[in-house]
């Protein structure tokens, strides 16, 4: 049988100290059954994150041997063009599954990808259980690697994890699986209040109708139901 794969995606910004946690807790707890690829994005005028990954991650590193890196320094889109970041390495992502992370999340769960890898022929959403972060959409959304050659991108709109919930949810096209994550974030933990977390903005959060990437502009909406038509077609719940 083929080695699984699962790519683990994560734009970050100045968050050496975040990172070496929140890596940690994703590959101390990978079985090492299969293999982990970690794609990381950061931006140009990052130099606290091109320094960690030149210094800190390689010693890191060598107590990982099934986990590989690729690190892509991309033009500054900010919060508020996420999704930008998450299409590029989603472009990238050679798993089987494409896994959303953060450098303020902490795996909690041991063996984590075993729960992931039950699931070999399910397209659509696994969602892992936020345990500090009650949320109606999955936060650390999982989506098969056959999502962005179905869609040719991840998400359109800044908020992906909204956008893969309103896609899959409504087919019943989401599983819950039994992985548990903590989410460091500065308005639910007080962890992580810094520049990065200050320039955080809600404009593009389904409010602004007037706004191409916000979900609510009547062309992203457009953009839904056909996503949803096509992944209905695709899993065979319409001919």
């Amino acid at each position: 049988m083929k080695t699984q794969k699962i790519s683990v995606i994560l734009p970050t910004r100045k968050r050496a100290r975040a990172l070496v946690t929140s890596l940690t807790s994703i590959c101390n707890n990978f079985s090492g059954d299969g293999e982990l690829e970690i794609l990381i994005a950061y931006d140009r005028d990052d130099d606290e994150s091109r320094n960690f990954f030149a210094t800190v991650w390689p010693d890191l590193n060598r107590y990982w041997p099934c986990v590989t890196l690729q690190i892509f320094e991309s033009e500054r889109y900010g919060y508020t063009q996420l999704h930008r970041y998450v299409n590029l390495l989603g472009s990238h992502a050679t798993g089987n599954w494409i896994m959303f992370w953060n450098d303020d999340a902490v795996m909690l769960t041991n063996n984590w990808d075993r729960e992931v890898l039950k699931y070999p022929d399910y397209f659509g959403c696994l969602r892992m259980q936020c345990i500090n972060h009650q949320h109606p959409f999955a936060l650390f959304p999982i989506i098969p690697q056959g999502w962005v050659k179905l869609f040719r991108e991840i998400s359109p709109v800044v908020h992906s994890d909204w956008w893969i919930y309103n896609v899959t949810a409504p087919l019943t096209r989401m599983l819950n699986i039994r992985v548990d994550v903590y989410h460091n974030r500065a308005d639910i933990t007080g962890g992580n209040n810094d520049e990065t977390y200050r320039e955080t903005s809600y404009s593009a959060d389904g409010k602004d109708p007037t706004n191409p990437v916000d979900y609510a502009h009547p062309d992203r909406q457009r953009d839904l139901m056909t996503w949803r038509e096509r992944l209905a077609r695709h899993t065979g719940q319409i001919q």
